[in-house]
């Protein structure tokens, strides 16, 4: 009498895969389904945020900051110290008086704390 031979998970690949499939089976296995895209703004919503950082920066108020970061949203609050003209880089101050630098490209909404 015969033996019983299982194949385990080769019984249930397809007998034949063409580099095309490979390629396309590689390329869905690496999109993150998860990450959110930046949503786009509008020149208004851009020009409120340019004056909600004059506003606080002039009267030394606390900002809160939606940034968007590769498919990811965080928070951050401090006071902005320093705007680059050129690289429309911020400097903002954390309360416990470290420096992040963030790019104004990357925030999605600007909120003045009273």
């Amino acid at each position: 009498m015969g033996t019983i031979r299982d194949r385990g998970l080769v019984k249930w690949q397809a007998a034949l895969i063409m580099p095309e499939h490979k390629a396309l089976n590689k390329k869905i296995g690496e999109v993150d389904y998860f990450l959110n895209k930046k949503p786009i703004l509008e020149e208004y919503q851009v020009e409120e945020f340019e004056n909600n950082i004059h506003y606080a920066m002039e009267y030394h108020l606390p900002i809160r900051f939606k940034l968007h970061n590769e498919g990811n949203s965080y928070e951050l609050q401090g006071y902005c110290v320093y705007i680059h003209p050129i690289t429309r880089e911020l400097r903002i101050q954390k309360k416990d008086n470290s420096f992040e630098y963030i790019h104004f490209n990357d925030v999605i909404c600007v909120t003045v704390v009273d």
